[in-house]
């Protein structure tokens, strides 16, 4: 069962300024923000979406699948209205062939790369205008499969992380290790498909940059980006969807 918005209590700070946003080009900005908030408007956050995903949010069977659905997309869009001075259901989102979102029709502007993920209640957003990013978050619970997993996804190097880390270490390494893979192949567009384990993640390729995200107690993500010497900020979203 999801823990309610209330007991997730959000790490990182509000940002000096919500709007407008100022991403300048070495910068990568990182937000968090609760999910199913109680006082959301979904009505104002459906008004968000585009026409196509106004269509998709009904056909959810189950109100509490509609409502993430929609308060997912509305962040979204949101925020990168928020990047792109424009209105959320305006921002020209396209997808790509594996469904991964992007930007499209931006008028020769500085590209904007953006990745989303999210677990549970809890979602992350990165953005930036260096190069394709990936992000991944995932709430720290208890993994009896998780041997039989790390075996199938870890590298030898991983391997040797997860069976050397303290009993208590090991699902805080398990997950850094998933999250850090996971943010690569979405931030590459390969999506979660081959053989993971010969996949290694330990360390960044060359000119990429790994960095471990805590943004609340309970939960850890991974951010994946072609930017090796990028200034990173992390923040948390200080209004509604």
């Amino acid at each position: 069962m999801e823990p309610p918005n209330s007991e997730i209590q959000l790490a990182w700070p509000q940002p000096p300024s919500p709007s407008p946003l100022a991403l300048e080009g070495g910068q990568i900005h990182v937000w968090c923000a609760r999910l199913l908030a109680p006082d959301l408007d979904y009505s104002a956050a459906r008004a968000a979406l585009s026409e196509a995903e106004r269509r998709r949010a009904g056909v959810f069977r189950f109100e509490r699948d509609r409502k993430n659905f929609i308060a997912r997309r509305s962040l979204l869009r949101v925020i990168l209205g928020r990047y792109l001075m424009t209105e959320p259901s305006r921002v020209p989102l396209a997808y790509e062939e594996r469904g991964k979102p992007r930007l499209s029709g931006t008028d020769g502007a500085p590209p904007l790369h953006f990745n989303f993920s999210h677990s549970q209640n809890l979602a992350l957003l990165a953005v930036c205008r260096l190069s394709p990013l990936g992000v991944d978050v995932e709430k720290i619970r208890p993994m009896p499969e998780m041997s039989e997993i790390a075996a199938t996804f870890s590298s030898a190097a991983e391997s040797a992380r997860l069976a050397a880390a303290a009993p208590e270490q090991k699902l805080e390494v398990f997950f850094t290790q998933w999250t850090r893979k996971e943010a690569w192949l979405k931030a590459t567009g390969e999506g979660i498909a081959g053989n993971l384990g010969q996949l290694d993640c330990s360390q960044p390729p060359p000119g990429w940059s790994f960095h471990t995200l805590s943004p609340a107690p309970g939960f850890i993500g991974a951010l994946a980006a072609r930017a090796g010497d990028a200034s990173l900020l992390c923040w948390q979203w200080p209004g509604p969807a």
